[in-house]
């Protein structure tokens, strides 16, 4: 939305309220506060108030009461349904149910902890390791290193390939540096 038009709206809504309820005298008129159509419980005092905020408040305070009262009036009539709701069909359950009230103060009971004792599994990945080191500790021979060579040429090509770097993986990569690198007046004294 245009702020001029914002702004231009703001302006003609408060000339409106400055001059709009005005009465001759300078003072401006009151609207009384809204009513129920049977007017206010007996022994409840309408309320009043003088700015537009505790109007507001009061109009508020009397819905309220105004609900309240109806909804004291609508608790006697409990054996019809209120209008628009349908009473449930019978042989049909209704999926409204009481909620379940627990007491989060009392003891909580756990299972007991499992004690779990690794020394032993540990003792084993010890031998396991020391046993694997005794069988590579021997020295390697000739013919250690051309089945070591023969297993690593029996792979492919591609996967043992380096890819080519395109411009543009390189250019990122240069980019990258000078984000991440140390600053240009500390790099003289980083490189000696």
């Amino acid at each position: 939305m245009d702020p001029g038009v914002v702004i231009t709206v703001g302006v003609l809504w408060f000339l409106f309220n400055l001059f709009g309820k005005r009465k001759p005298g300078g003072t401006r008129t009151t609207q009384p506060p809204l009513r129920s159509r049977g007017g206010l419980p007996a022994g409840v005092p309408p309320s009043t108030g003088a700015d537009p905020t505790q109007r507001e408040g009061a109009r508020l305070q009397d819905l309220l009461r105004e609900l309240g009262r109806t909804l004291e009036t609508a608790g006697g009539q409990r054996g019809s349904p209120p209008s628009g709701r349908r009473a449930p069909a019978r042989g049909r359950a209704s999926l409204e149910s009481t909620p379940v009230v627990r007491s989060l103060e009392q003891e909580v009971r756990r299972p007991p902890r499992r004690a779990v004792d690794s020394d032993d599994e540990a003792e084993a990945v010890i031998a396991r390791r020391r046993a694997e080191a005794e069988a590579n500790s021997r020295p390697l021979g000739d013919a250690d290193h051309h089945a070591f060579e023969a297993r690593i040429r029996q792979e492919p090509a591609d996967a043992t390939a380096t890819p080519a770097f395109p411009t543009r993986r390189l250019r990122d990569a240069v980019v990258w540096r000078e984000i991440l690198g140390p600053p240009v007046s500390l790099r003289d004294s980083l490189d000696s």
